[in-house]
């Protein structure tokens, strides 16, 4: 047990399974009261009687984020996502708007319905990404897209809060071992991918709950996305010949 966020309130959305059951758990054994936000109200119950509390919340619905404006809180984190698995062609615009509508809307949402009370606690707001909000990858143009507008607008927020004591934390996890990539219609991700171990649940959470401890402004959790994302800054183009071809 750890203390590090004893006595705060934290929030996660898309706390029912994943990385963000697992944020909500270890938050909850640095001493913080944890809200635990999903769509699956028996999931939403399980993980609440845990942490702290459960709490039903689609964040593409505006009145029930709008609703979370009423609640004191520390610590935001923006987990909940949709990933998607589709060439360019088969991806439709319903497509790209549903994938938005969570990945990045649903963010943007939330963290203008709590921003006030973040500003009262001078507290953090944590954007859950990912490696893909950092660089393209194929028949991801959906998730890619959603991923890289949410750093981009937090970025420019963490400009517009300078001087309010909030704190902007960007978190890209790379690979992670959840129902993610068969939830997106990646069924043969581990099949493509025999020379990758993806990160556990916990170990991304872990990262997570540092990054917020440490305010950090971006926080890219292994050794390998973060090498791969000095590549791609400094020689995009090597690292797409290097890197094979999927799909």
């Amino acid at each position: 047990m750890g203390t590090r966020f004893k006595g705060k309130t934290v929030l996660v959305t898309g706390a029912t399974s994943g990385i963000g059951r697992a944020a909500a758990y270890a938050f909850s054994r640095e001493g913080a009261r944890v809200g635990a936000g999903g769509r699956d109200p028996g999931r939403v119950e399980v993980v609440g009687k845990d942490v702290g509390r459960g709490r039903v919340l689609d964040v593409t619905d505006r009145e029930a984020v709008a609703a979370l404006s009423a609640e004191a809180v520390d610590v935001v984190v923006n987990n909940a996502g949709v990933g998607l698995f589709k060439g360019v062609d088969d991806t439709t615009e319903e497509d790209l708007e549903r994938v938005m509508a969570v990945n990045f809307f649903g963010a943007v949402r939330v963290a203008k319905a709590l921003l006030p009370r973040l500003r009262e606690s001078r507290g953090v707001l944590v954007q859950v990404a990912s490696v893909a909000g950092r660089r393209g990858y194929q028949r991801h143009t959906a998730y890619c897209a959603a991923k890289h507008a949410l750093v981009g607008w937090s970025e420019g927020l963490r400009q517009d809060l300078r001087g309010s004591g909030v704190s902007v934390v960007v978190v890209c996890p790379p690979a992670v071992s959840t129902p993610f990539f068969e939830n997106a219609g990646y069924t043969t991700f581990a099949e493509d991918h025999q020379d990758l171990t993806p990160m556990s649940a916990e170990e991304a959470a872990a990262g997570i709950v540092s990054a917020a401890a440490a305010r950090r402004r971006m926080a890219i959790l292994s050794p390998r996305a973060r090498v791969l994302d000095a590549v791609n800054f400094l020689a995009p183009a090597l690292l797409d010949e290097v890197r094979p071809r999927r799909g």
